[in-house]
């Protein structure tokens, strides 16, 4: 694994997938995203949780994760659009989870 990192004390997460998304084959697609984002997250674990971040800062870093995917399309990178596309869906997946905990609203 690179940068020296391990699965040793990781976590196994199951997702139950309706039959009518296994009918349309979204499995891979779901699985490639899925492992996508837990890359980013895992690269950037360095700064923490989110639990210290406001909605309105979070909001406007989905903002800015935004803007990255646009670049990332325009330069037509497959991996590129896929890694800038997980950090937008981690985003906003912070501040959706910033708003259940009651914060910022």
């Amino acid at each position: 694994m690179p940068e020296g990192l391990t699965d040793e004390g990781g976590k196994v997460l199951e997702v139950f997938l309706p039959k009518e998304l296994v009918d349309i084959g979204v499995a891979p697609d779901l699985q490639r995203f899925f492992d996508a984002m837990i890359y980013k997250l895992r690269r950037n674990a360095h700064k923490g949780h989110w639990d210290h971040l406001s909605l309105d800062t979070a909001f406007a870093d989905l903002g800015g994760e935004v803007e990255e995917l646009t670049g990332a399309i325009a330069s037509g990178s497959t991996a590129e659009i896929l890694m800038e596309a997980a950090d937008v869906a981690n985003e906003a997946m912070i501040c959706a989870n910033i708003a259940l905990a009651g914060k910022g609203l």
